[in-house]
């Protein structure tokens, strides 16, 4: 079996200000930017999140939150309108979502 570690092999190589600059361009490329929802976009989000708040099914909702996109697992508790944020129970316990960060739901 070989085992290819890819650009991180010829590093050593490297002078240390390449090897710095490397590291900047992987992390660029690990951040993300906020997909922008439309409105029927943003309905069908709603309309989820409602029934699953009513029917208590299992829900997959994706978070965008510092550049990052997170996949929960979760029966949905409560949203609050006011403070605009949602109460998911998963596996983890109890997690406070925030609406404006939710891109994706979807049932399970």
């Amino acid at each position: 079996m070989v085992n290819d570690r890819g650009t991180i092999k010829w590093t050593s190589l490297m002078l240390p200000e390449h090897v710095e600059m490397l590291k900047k361009l992987w992390n660029e490329d690990k951040t993300q930017t906020k997909p922008l929802l439309d409105e029927q976009e943003l309905e069908q989000i709603n309309l989820i999140m409602l029934e699953a708040l009513e029917s208590k099914f299992l829900v997959s909702i994706t978070v965008f939150n510092r550049q990052i996109s997170r996949e929960y697992r979760g029966i949905i508790t409560s949203i609050n309108r006011n403070n605009h944020t949602l109460k998911l129970m998963g596996a983890n316990g109890l997690l406070t979502i925030e609406l404006v960060d939710v891109i994706e739901i979807e049932k399970i």
